[in-house]
């Protein structure tokens, strides 16, 4: 595209080295690579026994990909069974078309080719959307061990030259060769990595004020008047339990007191307010970003939706559209497990909250005299143990949750299940991760 001139936003972000091009090259469009040998691969163990069931869905599924005129080649090494799966240009050609003639998804009319990476997405869509007799798709046979797994080829040249410009430790400080990330693996996951390197970016100035921040504390660290107050202080503490607890003094907190200085001090305050405004900028500059890439790319007006239709054309072009009708009874059956979900989460932050204050009682009425002169230090421990378990427990459920409440929902296509549960994941890891801060800093005390 001669007399093309980049836009000011990419040649900021490589001025400031959070991508790496090389000339005009953003404005090309993908390069269309040489086909390989397979557009994906399945793989199977082999069966003695033509008989099995197992057996018999293999082959019908194989049988189903050909008479969509997908070419299949079988391959067997030792107890394991390749097929690889080309599919033929016609079908590309359906695709390109059926692109062209549409109204959001028409950026490819001046591409010639389908790149190699659409072509991979066009037979993943093909493959896990063709059902065998028994109603059985692909995703169902490998989880019953008909198939033992699918992939995609690489391209031995495209990833040995990524892996020296981007996949590799040294290259850290580099700025990301985003053209030849989707040139290789599409926008999406273009998209993602140059998010994930402006986020990456930006995050050093609230490094270097959180920095600034603990030096000031280190710096004020035994000149603090809250510090020289607890202390220096003769103040006589109550017992922290009803049995054998003792009195203390208010100045055997001093070590707990200074830590906490390091981290909590009059800085703090700019600090937060300093991120209030990051946020902020962080977000308006990753949009101004996002769209010159976007605009760059020519998929502006792209919708994923449409494109999930003309892959149902291209798959099955006797396919009948789905029928959708919203129910308001199915709205509100998830609504209402959503919020179940919310209070079970926020009990869980409740009872966290009773066990540290439990444990601290136990532990200073045990029999150890260290653990009861250091009872709060050995609950906040235990709670933070406790909370890290429950984290980790309640991702898995969470994502469990929210797939079983979109495949309830019964969307109208895969993008919009897809944002249904973006939704729900990240509001159930709000409240997974942040509860019990708010319950701390606005309710216990």
């Amino acid at each position: 595209m001669p007399g093309h001139r980049r836009q000011p936003s990419i040649e900021l972000l490589e001025f400031m080295g959070v991508v790496k091009e090389n000339g005009n090259e953003q404005s090309s469009l993908p390069p269309v690579h040489t086909p390989l040998s397979y557009d994906y691969v399945l793989v199977a163990k082999t069966f003695d026994d033509q008989e099995r069931e197992d057996f018999k869905k293999q082959s019908k599924f194989i049988e189903e990909l050909k008479k969509k005129n997908l070419k299949v080649t079988k391959i067997i090494d030792d107890n394991l069974v390749f097929y690889g799966i080309q599919a033929p240009k016609e079908i590309f050609e359906k695709y390109r078309y059926l692109l062209k003639v549409s109204d959001a998804c028409n950026w490819s009319s001046d591409q010639n080719i389908v790149p190699l990476s659409t072509r991979i997405r066009i037979v993943h869509f093909i493959l896990t959307h063709t059902p065998i007799h028994t109603g059985e798709d692909l995703r169902d046979l490998m989880k019953k061990r008909v198939f033992e797994a699918k992939f995609c080829l690489h391209e031995k040249k495209k990833q040995r030259e990524l892996r020296q410009s981007w996949a590799r430790w040294t290259a850290c400080l580099q700025g990301q060769p985003i053209t030849a990330v989707r040139n290789y693996f599409g926008e999406k996951v273009a998209l993602y990595y140059l998010w994930l390197g402006w986020y990456t970016y930006l995050l050093i100035p609230p490094a270097l004020i959180g920095i600034i921040v603990f030096l000031y504390g280190l710096a004020f660290f035994n000149s603090s008047p809250l510090i020289t107050e607890v202390c220096e202080a003769d103040t006589v503490m109550c017992p922290l339990c009803d049995k054998r607890c003792k009195v203390w003094q208010l100045s055997d907190t001093c070590t707990y007191a200074k830590v906490s200085q390091l981290f909590d001090n009059n800085g703090t305050v700019l600090f937060a307010m300093f991120m209030a405004v990051w946020a902020t900028l962080f977000l308006e500059f990753w949009k101004r970003h996002r769209a010159s890439y976007v605009c760059e790319w020519k998929v502006s007006d792209w919708c994923e939706e449409e494109e999930e239709l003309i892959l149902e054309i291209v798959n099955n072009a006797r396919c009948e559209p789905k029928k959708y009708k919203h129910s308001y009874l199915r709205s509100f059956f998830i609504l209402i497990c959503v919020s179940i979900m919310i209070l079970v989460i926020i009990g869980l932050t409740h009872a966290l909250v009773v066990f540290r204050v439990m444990a601290g009682v136990l532990l200073a009425e045990g029999s150890w005299e260290f653990l009861s002169t250091h009872s709060n230090s050995g609950a906040m421990m235990l709670g933070a143990f406790l909370h890290y378990l429950i984290i980790t427990v309640m991702t898995r459920v969470n994502r469990m949750v929210a797939m079983k409440l979109c495949q309830i929902e019964e969307t109208r296509s895969f993008a919009a299940t897809e944002k249904s549960f973006t939704v729900k994941m990240f509001t159930f890891q709000f409240f997974t991760y942040f509860s019990s801060l708010f319950y701390v800093a606005f309710f216990l005390g």
